[in-house]
């Protein structure tokens, strides 16, 4: 069980940061939020992170093994009660975090659905469900002094992005994954995934060479 994590930061994308310990490298996805202040921290001063492992994949299929950080224990404690809750995953509950977890927690001991359907992927339904497993349970976390929420409001997908990473992990530079990517957007501007966009590219490649 890894339970916390102390590195310099190498890399940060757009769910995950990538930390190295004493050579190791360490994939953990973390809240939007604390993504956004750690990425002026790449190869600087060590973060400490409090992590959560589990196994992704079905029963029957390929499973991965992925941590899930936070930057202290009780963070994490909250998250662990919170996805106790039956039908509520570990990426849905990650996305879910853009009130403080405090007011979560409030919402949760004053049976208040409408507050939690606010969070991203909660409808009414799974509102009475998170209240109705979890109330009683969650009253210190309403206590919490720290009024800054863990994830920042969804944003659309940046393709883009994601596409310059895969062509980085293919050992193109930053130039001319720029190049190519500048290039698919000029030709089609409503890509609906990383995928068409890298389809685009390998087609615009394959025209010249």
């Amino acid at each position: 069980m890894i339970s916390r994590i102390k590195g310099k930061i190498s890399e940060v994308n757009s769910t995950r940061a990538f930390i190295k310990v004493n050579g190791l490298t360490y994939d953990i996805m973390l809240p939007s939020g604390l993504l956004e202040r750690l990425r002026d921290n790449i190869d600087n001063e060590p973060v400490e992170l409090y992590t959560i492992y589990y196994i992704e994949g079905s029963t029957v299929g390929n499973q991965f093994p992925r941590l899930v950080g936070f930057a202290d224990p009780v963070q994490r404690e909250f998250f662990l009660v919170l996805t106790n809750v039956s039908g509520l995953g570990i990426k849905k509950a990650l996305r879910s975090l853009v009130l403080p977890i405090n007011v979560i927690a409030r919402a949760i001991e004053t049976e208040n659905v409408k507050k939690l359907t606010e969070l991203p992927g909660i409808g009414p339904r799974m509102a009475e469900k998170i209240i109705a497993e979890l109330k009683g349970r969650v009253a210190k976390f309403a206590l919490m002094q720290d009024d800054q929420p863990l994830a920042g409001p969804a944003k659309p997908p940046d393709f883009a992005a994601e596409v310059m990473e895969v062509l980085r992990q293919l050992q193109y530079n930053h130039a001319q994954a720029k190049t190519m990517i500048e290039r698919a957007l000029a030709a089609s501007k409503s890509f609906k995934s990383s995928e068409e966009m890298l389809e685009q590219i390998f087609k615009q490649q394959g025209m010249s060479s």
